[in-house]
């Protein structure tokens, strides 16, 4: 028979491997937009708009789950939405830019790569350290392919690397409590 310590135990082990997996998906997401967005930067805009919209909804449901705040705390709620509404004006003043003729489409991935990073980092610095992980890792991601032209397997490196200080996070705030 298992002690409540235990079970518990293993309910953090697996929270911890699902926050992983959900982190590692929004970098690879984020990735094959980037990748996306050089080939076609108004096609790829949709996949922008959606990206921000999932990082927002991962980051509710995050916030949600490691704050003493319930789901009717409407302005934790609000906060959140502003937030993450700013990051998807910063992304389609991009798109505008492009459209008029004043960004190039290689610069568009870079560009609302780097705003998405900011974005996932700010949220992660008021919010859940998790996003700081992932905006950490979407920042040196953007910084790597603006220098290396084949760059999918750094970003694979990237993302596995995030992902190992998700796990390492989570035991060390494990132990300290």
């Amino acid at each position: 028979m298992e002690t409540p310590g235990t079970e518990t135990s293993f309910f953090r082990h697996r929270q911890t491997v699902i926050e992983a997996f959900v982190g590692l998906l929004m970098l690879v997401l984020t990735f094959i937009v980037m990748a996306a967005s050089d080939v076609s930067a108004s096609s790829s805009q949709l996949y922008w708009t959606l990206l921000v919209a999932l990082f927002a909804v991962v980051g509710f449901v995050s916030d949600k789950l490691h704050t003493d705040s319930t789901m009717a705390d409407i302005r934790g709620g609000i906060t959140i939405v502003l937030h993450w509404l700013g990051v998807f004006l910063a992304i389609e003043l991009v798109s505008y830019f492009v459209l008029s003729g004043r960004m190039t489409n290689a610069d568009t991935g870079l560009t609302d790569a780097l705003i998405l990073a900011l974005g996932a980092f700010l949220f992660g610095i008021h919010g859940n350290w998790r996003f700081i992980v992932i905006g950490v890792a979407l920042g040196a991601a953007t910084w790597v392919v603006a220098f290396v032209e084949a760059y999918m397997w750094v970003l694979f490196g990237i993302a596995v690397l995030a992902i190992l200080c998700f796990v390492i996070g989570a035991k060390l705030i494990q132990r300290a409590r």
